[in-house]
């Protein structure tokens, strides 16, 4: 009897391309929870009307589409997930906050830029399979946190195409994920009580395809890049309706913390939007219990401050990739 192929053994690899397209070993890997990457072979049929039955003959391959996305549960020493933060913002600088206090820790902060890097070619472990998926950028990612429960994130990617080869052995190390019982969310520079949160990061890419091959070029920004979100927090005051109705910008900042390193500094992340807008702040009496108001809001850049978030994480990794 052959032995089916399972998921004890799945697992998402990264590997940093030089040249869009051409694929690399992976590097790096993450645990995953779920993954839908996939491509599509689209099918060209001529529309000639000679027969009655459709002619094998008339139907040729066509442009090649790859796309989707994969979630996981970020360790905060995961190469893996800092090098996704490197391809979503588009640069990373690495430096010992204090050499001297805290000689194990390295804060890697990363920086908006307009052209993302080259590509990432990605890896499928599938037990005893692997599917390759070259030239991929990050289209989005999105962390979102509930009280008690771990950080997750939700990556969409867009490449160029795919192919099956031997599955690789997986370096998987487990490296401090996080769990929302040490973060915190302020707004103006207020800590809230936070029930839960959502932060969005979207790069619009679109595809740039030519009549001499069936795969795409490297993609290219389609549209601006948004930052967007929400939190849910308990209703205690009108401090958050009045900023949403009278437009007030303020900064956003959320910290998830884990264990210590030294010297005061701890494995953390922290995502700062500096000039945010609230685009809903309404309670709504819809239920029994503790009122809550659900949050959305929007971060921009402006004249004074160009780059609409910073991000840094903080673990012992000399460098961030």
């Amino acid at each position: 009897m052959v032995t089916a192929i399972g998921v004890i053994n799945g697992f998402l690899g990264l590997g940093e391309e030089s040249v869009y397209g051409t694929p690399v070993a992976a590097s790096r890997f993450l645990f995953i929870n779920s993954e839908s990457i996939r491509a599509t072979e689209n099918k060209v049929y001529s529309p000639a009307i000679a027969k009655v039955s459709r002619q094998s003959a008339r139907q040729v391959q066509g442009r090649v589409d790859v796309g989707g996305d994969f979630t996981f549960n970020p360790g905060l020493s995961y190469y893996g997930f800092t090098m996704l933060l490197k391809h979503l913002l588009g640069t990373v600088s690495s430096a010992q906050p204090d050499v001297t206090a805290a000689p194990t820790a390295y804060r890697h902060t990363f920086s908006l830029a307009d052209a993302l890097p080259t590509g990432l070619t990605l890896e499928v472990g599938k037990d005893l399979v692997g599917h390759r998926f070259e030239g991929c950028k990050i289209q989005s990612m999105r962390l979102s946190g509930s009280a008690g429960e771990m950080l997750a994130v939700s990556c969409g990617i867009l490449g160029r195409d795919v192919d099956s080869i031997d599955d690789s052995e997986p370096v998987l190390t487990e490296g401090h994920i996080p769990v929302c019982t040490n973060a915190t969310l302020s707004w103006g520079g207020t800590n809230h009580d936070v029930i839960s949160f959502d932060i969005a990061i979207e790069n619009p890419l679109a595809p740039r395809n030519f009549i001499d091959s069936r795969f795409t070029d490297e993609p290219a920004r389609s549209g601006q890049r948004r930052i967007s979100g929400n939190f849910t927090t308990e209703f205690q005051s009108a401090a958050l309706w009045s900023d949403w109705r009278n437009a007030t910008r303020r900064s956003l900042i959320l910290t998830v913390t884990e264990a210590a390193i030294a010297g005061g500094y701890s494995y953390d992340l922290s995502i700062t939007l500096p000039v945010t807008e609230l685009q809903e702040g309404q309670a709504q009496l819809d239920t029994e219990g503790v009122l809550t108001i659900p949050v959305a809001f929007e971060s921009f850049a402006n004249a004074s401050n160009t780059s609409e978030i910073a991000l840094y994480v903080t673990n012992e990794n000399s460098a961030a990739v």
